[in-house]
């Protein structure tokens, strides 16, 4: 495990707190398992001289005891009372006056022990807190309860949040810059696409070759990451065999709705609630081809976004029984293979409204607006060392392909590119 530093990057994220603070309200933080929600909640506390809180999973009371035995050092009155009730505890909070910034991480447990809490909750944020100026922030590990709690119509808390900030995972440069390595290596890429941009999976990586991460990481007794998939779906309250199976095929390479009822042997229809589920919660992802709507196509393919859940699907449960048997050459070339999936959302991810474009005979990995729309780029991303010549040949048979689809003929003028492994360091630096 290497020892890094506890945070990285979110300035933008910390700027919306910072200008939230001057008119306060009530809002909420959102975001995968470990992707640093609670870090960038501390540290905004700790710039703004506020007070941060993280519940425990357990009773009222307990839960009670411990956000007093807290909050007592910075409002008196908890020094003298504790709370045995929520409603208790709102009441006294009515009377005091609070610091500038007061978070309520892992919210979702405060709900589990009390379900009337929310509608406590909800009129303290209506009659009290709008005469403090003070920013009240919750979050929490389970997206789906607080989804739940704030975006479903009828909820006690719908519509009252007044600020709402998503935490996406961070990049590849930022990955390359915590742990000190070269963005324009090729390997530095493979370590990225076991780990993705959760920093604190990052400190899980030791200093070896990715093929020895790879095998700390999951392969090994008691690998932590080999763990997170099953934590992660019990946090989100997803129960059930039909979307662990759903996401299973998903990240075997199984895209297809018609192709994962088959092999599921269900109707397609049945598979729109745990489809939706998923989605919702980010396990999954859904595309369409460049240019085209839901309204105007039925095609659509469904794939796992996250890096190291992508590999834990697509690589670790395939071979888990196997890794120890193979060469150190098999074991690279499959997270190379792992690596080359990863490449092509990658290279995505680099381009505003990118997606790739299929019709029965064709597949396009990239196609993106250039310039405010007037041209486009249409790309093939291989995970290869390529010289000249191929490259060049590759180049000819995009166009070539991109010439039969019906999309070139919406497209006129329109830039071809090849990515390949000697792109890395180049796309990187010009899109951080």
């Amino acid at each position: 495990m290497q020892l890094l530093h506890d945070f990285w990057d979110r300035e933008v994220e910390l700027r919306q707190i910072r200008l939230r603070l001057r008119s306060g309200g009530f809002g909420y933080v959102t975001g995968r398992r470990r992707v640093g929600k609670t870090a960038t909640l501390v540290k905004a506390c700790e710039s703004a001289g506020g007070f941060y809180h993280q519940a425990v999973e357990g009773t009222p009371e307990q839960q009670l005891l411990h956000l007093s035995e807290e909050i007592r050092n910075v409002i008196p009155v908890f020094r003298d009372v504790v709370p045995r009730t929520w409603n208790e505890f709102f009441r006294l909070l009515s009377r005091e006056r609070l610091p500038k910034l007061t978070v309520f991480d892992e919210f979702p447990y405060w709900v589990q022990g009390d379900p009337d809490l929310p509608s406590l909750f909800q009129k303290w944020i209506d009659h009290d807190l709008p005469g403090s100026k003070a920013l009240v922030v919750v979050s929490g590990s389970s997206q789906s309860m607080l989804y739940s709690q704030f975006l479903q119509e009828g909820a006690p808390l719908y519509g009252r949040a007044m600020f709402r900030l998503h935490l996406e995972p961070l990049s590849y440069t930022w990955f390359c810059k915590a742990l000190k390595y070269h963005e324009a290596d090729p390997l530095s890429f493979v370590r990225f696409s076991l780990v993705g941009g959760v920093p604190y999976y990052w400190k899980l990586l030791s200093r070896g070759s990715a093929v020895r991460q790879a095998d700390e990481l999951y392969f090994q007794p008691s690998a932590l990451l080999a763990a997170e998939p099953a934590q992660w779906i019990r946090d989100e309250g997803i129960t059930g065999n039909l979307p662990k199976a759903i996401l299973d095929l998903i990240g075997r390479g199984v895209n297809k709705p018609g192709e994962i009822a088959a092999r599921l042997g269900v109707v397609q229809g049945n598979l729109s609630r745990p489809l939706a589920l998923l989605l919702d919660m980010n396990l999954i992802q859904r595309e369409l081809p460049f240019g085209e709507s839901s309204r105007t196509t039925k095609k659509v393919l469904y794939r796992i976004h996250d890096p190291s859940l992508s590999f834990y699907y697509g690589a670790y449960l395939p071979n888990r029984s196997v890794w120890k048997l193979l060469s150190v050459r098999k074991r690279l070339d499959l997270l190379e293979r792992h690596a080359s999936r990863q490449w092509e959302t990658f290279c995505r991810s680099l381009f505003h409204g990118a997606a790739r474009y299929w019709e029965p005979k064709v597949e396009i990995d990239l196609v993106a607006p250039l310039k405010g729309n007037e041209k486009y780029i249409v790309a093939e991303c291989k995970w290869k060392r390529l010289n000249q010549n191929t490259k060049q040949k590759l180049l000819e048979e995009l166009k070539k392909n991109f010439q039969r689809t019906e999309l070139a003929k919406k497209l006129s003028r329109v830039y071809f590119r090849v990515f390949s492994k000697e792109d890395l360091g180049k796309i990187t630096g010009n899109h951080t």
